[in-house]
C-alpha cells in the first residue's frame, strides 16, 4: 500500500494570481496609500490619550474604513488576486465586489466597537483616564499580550 504525503500547495496559487492580476494588487496598494494620506491628515491633532473622542458616528466610520483599507488592503491584496482569477468567467468586477465586501465586513465590526465603546462610556463612566485606572490597565493589557506571544495560543 502506498500512502502519499497530502498535497500542500501553500500560497503558490494566490502568488502566481498576485503575478498576473498585478493592476488589481497595484489598485490596492495605491488605494491603500490614500488611506495612509487621508488617515494622517484627519487625525491630525487628536491628544492620542486614553479615550480619545471617536466623533459622531458619520466621522468616526469615514476614518474607520479609511484606516482599514490602508492597513488591510496589501495583506489581503493576494487573496483578492486570486479571487479575481478564479472568477474571470462570472464578472469582470468580482475583485471590486470581493474588496468592498471585505470593507463592509470591516465596516460593521468598527460599527459594532463604536456601540460597545458608547454603551460602556455611559454605563462605567470615565474609570480609564490617566488619573484613575487607565495607566495600570494599559499596563497590565502590555504585559499579557507579550507573554501571551511567547505561548504556543
Amino acid at each position: 500500500m502506498i500512502i502519499s504525503a497530502p498535497n500542500r500547495v501553500g500560497l503558490a496559487p494566490a502568488l502566481v494570481a498576485s503575478r498576473v492580476r498585478l493592476w488589481v494588487v497595484g489598485l490596492l496598494f495605491v488605494l491603500a496609500g490614500i488611506g495612509w494620506w487621508s488617515n494622517a491628515d484627519r487625525m491630525r491633532g487628536m491628544d492620542a490619550g486614553p479615550w480619545t473622542g471617536l466623533g459622531a458616528l458619520g466621522w468616526f466610520l469615514g476614518a474607520w474604513v479609511v484606516m482599514m483599507a490602508a492597513m488591510m488592503f496589501p495583506s489581503v491584496a493576494p487573496t483578492v488576486a486570486l479571487y479575481a482569477r478564479m472568477s474571470r468567467g462570472r464578472t469582470p468586477r468580482a475583485a471590486v465586489i470581493f474588496a468592498v465586501g471585505y470593507l463592509l465586513t470591516w465596516t460593521a465590526a468598527g460599527a459594532l466597537a463604536l456601540a460597545i465603546a458608547s454603551a460602556g462610556g455611559r454605563i462605567v463612566g470615565d474609570p480609564l483616564a490617566w488619573s484613575h485606572a487607565g495607566r495600570w490597565l494599559a499596563g497590565a493589557t502590555l504585559v499579557v499580550a507579550a507573554v501571551s506571544e511567547l505561548t504556543p495560543l
